[in-house]
């Protein structure tokens, strides 16, 4: 089913919830979104790739699925702490700092499959081409809307 605001909504607000699961279908592609805990204290949703979550894919570019750049987190990071930088600087001086370290101030992006609310993974899903529901909790949409109305 292609998805519409009324669906974004059911979608956004189910995710939200304890135990979700809401699988969709991208290309040849199925993708699950489920809670995950990764510690006692904190959830999140984890975005799995025909029930698979490698983390080669993180790093390799060339063993993942091709639709991973769509569905996971883009992330970014400093290859320097602000700490780290400021020490530098300050032990070598800056014309040395950036001469010795040339990634001082360089940043990296990074793929992730957990995102910390289901607005930030709605967000990102509602710009996706071609992404079908498939369904909410093991029930196709209609049945859900109509079992939970």
């Amino acid at each position: 089913m292609t998805i519409n605001k009324e669906a974004w909504d059911v979608i956004t607000e189910h995710l939200a919830g304890l135990f979700p699961t809401v699988e969709f279908q991208l290309g040849s592609y199925i993708i699950k979104v489920k809670r995950s805990f990764p510690t006692e204290s904190t959830s999140t949703l984890a975005v799995y790739i025909d029930d698979f979550i490698k983390g080669e894919w993180i790093h390799n570019t060339e063993n993942r699925p091709t639709c991973i750049e769509s569905v996971w987190k883009k992330k970014t990071r400093a290859y320097y702490t602000p700490k780290q930088v400021k020490r530098l600087e300050k032990d070598f001086g800056k014309r040395d700092a950036k001469k010795y370290f040339p990634n001082l101030h360089n940043k990296y992006e990074y793929l992730h499959p957990y995102f910390s609310t289901s607005n930030v993974l709605v967000n990102q899903f509602k710009k996706i081409e071609g992404l079908k529901l498939l369904s909410i909790d093991c029930e196709s949409y209609e049945e859900y809307v109509s079992h939970h109305a």
